[in-house]
């Protein structure tokens, strides 16, 4: 889609890799697994919103692997709670680490675009 708009549009569109899989293994145990609902989308949200995470419900539970490339992608055809990979290690201390970093990847990819215009 990114491609096809540039060839057409006057503007130009740059779609830039998620850097959140990098920002969790500098910052925390890459050996923990990942994916939707996990320890680090978990972690922010108890650093920017610990009232709306119900603590209770964090658990792990085993789940069927993920085909990431699925542009269908529907969470519930590999875990009965939309959860894929551990959220058990979450925390809010992690959380503003992670938050941060992703903060901060987000500006310098828009500092690399702006720079190259």
């Amino acid at each position: 889609v990114v491609t096809r708009f540039n060839a057409l549009a006057r503007a130009r569109v740059y779609l830039p890799s998620p850097p959140f899989h990098a920002i969790w293994c500098r910052l925390a145990d890459p050996e923990i697994p990942g994916g939707h609902a996990d320890s680090f989308t978990t972690s922010i949200c108890l650093y920017l919103r610990p009232d709306e995470v119900r603590i209770d419900r964090i658990v792990y539970r085993e789940h069927q692997p993920v085909d990431w490339n699925d542009p269908a992608l529907d969470f519930a055809r590999y875990s009965s709670t939309g959860v894929i990979g551990d959220p058990t290690h979450a925390s809010a201390d992690l959380g503003k680490l992670l938050w941060e970093a992703s903060v901060e990847a987000a500006a310098s990819a828009l500092l690399a675009v702006a720079r190259s215009s």
